[in-house]
C-alpha cells in the first residue's frame, strides 16, 4: 500500500514536470517566432528609411532575447 502511495506521488511529480517543460518549450517557440516576425518588420522599416522604427522594434527584439534567456536558464534549473 505505501509502495503504491509513493509511485503514484512520482508519477504526479512526473506529469507536473513534463507539462511545466511543455509549457517553457512553447513559451520560447513563440517567443522566437516573434523575434523573426520582429526582425523582419525592421529589416522592412529600415529599407523604407524609417530609423526611428527600427530603433525601437530592435529595442523590442532585445527585450525578447532577454526574456528568452531567463525562461532557458530556468529550463536547465528545473521547474
Amino acid at each position: 500500500m505505501k509502495v503504491q502511495r509513493v509511485q503514484a506521488r512520482k508519477q504526479r511529480r512526473t506529469r507536473q514536470v513534463i507539462a511545466a517543460l511543455n509549457l517553457r518549450i512553447v513559451v520560447l517557440a513563440a517567443i522566437i517566432v516573434v523575434q523573426l516576425w520582429g526582425l523582419a518588420t525592421a529589416l522592412q522599416a529600415s529599407l523604407a528609411g524609417h530609423g526611428a522604427e527600427v530603433a525601437w522594434i530592435l529595442g523590442f527584439e532585445l527585450l525578447a532575447v532577454a526574456a528568452a534567456l531567463i525562461i532557458a536558464r530556468g529550463e536547465s534549473s528545473g521547474p
